[in-house]
């Protein structure tokens, strides 16, 4: 499998405290891997990082993919509340250079919502603070597409979002990973979130790795206090 990202013992500071301590991962080509971990444990500060938004203070990163994008925990917040979603995925596709004029330029917009399971002009003319949460991170997902990216840093997409909503997100990032061969890391701190769709988890406590490795065998067999704790808050039905 090809390595679209290479991380090895990663160190990521903020003055005297260590948010992340000697982590290393990679992200296979059209795999999906989790980071599962409470609030405050390092997680996003990898997904941040990752994307140059924070700077590393030890280690390597290597990025194997000819492009990349970040999709955030707060859709709405992520959206310009000024913006349409017509100009929103119009200023995307023109940063990128992939914006037609005319006809074509339409197609590309409702191409992008057809993607992301979306239709219609009444969505284009709407403004981020006009649609629910779940429509947002669906435009999110719209507006990351639009470079055409290999590799998809969702930095906990669905915790914002209902259940019902967040398992239809889950969904889509898992079609898009089978239609489009993305690769996608994903970031969460509830282990159900990421149980059906991930093919590895690696477990982060306190700025490292406590545990990981292939979702089943995880699930199977936890390694960690940590990990055995977080099972056992995993919902059974």
């Amino acid at each position: 499998m090809t390595n679209l990202i290479e991380v090895g013992n990663l160190h990521v500071r903020y003055g005297k405290f260590e948010a992340v301590r000697g982590v290393s991962f990679t992200l296979g080509k059209g795999e999906i891997v989790g980071i599962v971990g409470e609030s405050g444990s390092g997680k996003s500060t990898i997904a941040r990082t990752l994307m140059g938004l924070e700077k590393a203070s030890g280690g390597t990163i290597a990025i194997n993919a000819a492009s990349m994008q970040m999709i955030f925990q707060d859709a709405v917040g992520s959206l310009n509340p000024r913006m349409r979603v017509r100009s929103a995925l119009k200023e995307a596709l023109k940063h990128f250079g992939k914006w037609c004029k005319g006809a074509e330029g339409e197609k590309q917009l409702a191409a992008l919502l057809s993607r992301v399971g979306l239709v219609g002009d009444a969505v284009l003319d709407q403004y981020p603070m006009e649609m629910s949460g779940g429509q947002c991170q669906r435009i999110s997902i719209a507006r990351a597409l639009a470079c055409e990216p290999e590799v998809l840093v969702a930095d906990e997409p669905v915790s914002a979002l209902d259940v019902s909503v967040q398992a239809r997100i889950l969904n889509l990032l898992r079609d898009l990973r089978r239609e489009l061969g993305l690769s996608i890391l994903l970031i969460a701190h509830d282990l159900a979130v990421v149980k059906n769709v991930c093919d590895r988890i690696f477990v982060m406590e306190k700025g490292v790795f406590v545990d990981g490795g292939e979702a089943e065998a995880l699930f199977a067999s936890p390694k960690s206090d940590y990990t055995k704790r977080l099972l056992r808050a995993v919902p059974s039905f």
